[in-house]
């Protein structure tokens, strides 16, 4: 990290110096350095945006995948609660019936 910013550092300081010993008239030297600020600036804002719309995209494909397990997870569900409720249900008339047949097993005429 200390290395990354000393070498940083020094280009800058290194650009500076070309720009100050060049020979240009200030007014020049002024006006290049803020032609190169602006264009920097610009495409950092554009990097910017490229990044920010990548990250947009991702979230709404993670959002719709999300979705679709959500859905697909519901469904399962409530296929499985469909099967338990025939099930819960066939029991029940199963031991309707039976206690039915025990009670006509017991009754005397």
């Amino acid at each position: 990290m200390k290395s990354s910013r000393d070498f940083l550092l020094g280009f800058i300081t290194g650009v500076v110096a070309g720009i100050l010993t060049a020979p240009k008239s200030g007014q020049e030297s002024r006006q290049w350095i803020q032609d190169e600020a602006d264009k920097r600036t610009k495409d950092l804002q554009d990097q910017w945006n490229k990044g920010v719309e990548q990250v947009k995209t991702q979230v709404e494909q993670v959002k719709s995948q999300v979705n679709q397990w959500t859905g697909k997870l519901q469904d399962e569900s409530e296929t499985k609660k469909e099967k338990f409720n025939d099930t819960v249900d066939n029991l029940a008339n199963k031991a309707h019936s039976g206690v039915d047949s025990a009670k006509q097993s017991f009754k005397v005429d």
